[in-house]
């Protein structure tokens, strides 16, 4: 077990075994001053901003994203290559025919963009009331 000593004359000695232990007595009185900040303690060293943040950050999430958006789009390539089967649509008056695959991807975008829609509309709302919020909390500072 690995120890540091506050000893000076222990300063180049960090390891310490049962045998070289050095245990100072309780009413012993040293010249050592004591330290100005107090020691670590378990939770201290623990705390999260002692401990380096182990996380990929931005990029590794941002690679995530890309190897998962790169695995969805295979699999999409393989659903249209086997439903290439023709199917007859009617849509607002319009009449024509598509590939089975084809016309659910379609589908799937158009899906993704009124939500990317909404998102936006929200994300707006919040920048909104953002704004506002430090508005009034500099008029009251």
């Amino acid at each position: 077990m690995t120890t540091r000593s506050h000893d000076p004359a222990d300063a180049g000695n960090t390891e310490s075994s049962p045998e070289t232990a050095v245990v100072p007595a309780e009413n012993s009185i040293t010249d050592v001053p004591a330290p100005s900040a107090p020691e670590a303690t378990d939770h201290d060293r623990l705390s999260p901003q002692a401990v380096p943040d182990s996380a990929a950050g931005r990029l590794g999430s941002a690679w995530v994203g890309l190897v998962l958006g790169a695995l969805v789009t295979i699999l999409l390539l393989i659903f249209i290559a086997q439903n290439t089967t023709s199917t007859d649509v009617q849509y607002l008056g319009l009449h024509f025919s598509l590939p089975l695959g084809v016309l659910i991807l379609f589908a799937a975008i158009a899906g993704a963009l009124i939500m990317a829609l909404f998102a936006g509309f929200r994300i707006l709302q919040l920048r909104m009331r953002a704004r506002k919020a430090r508005k009034l909390s500099a008029r009251s500072h």
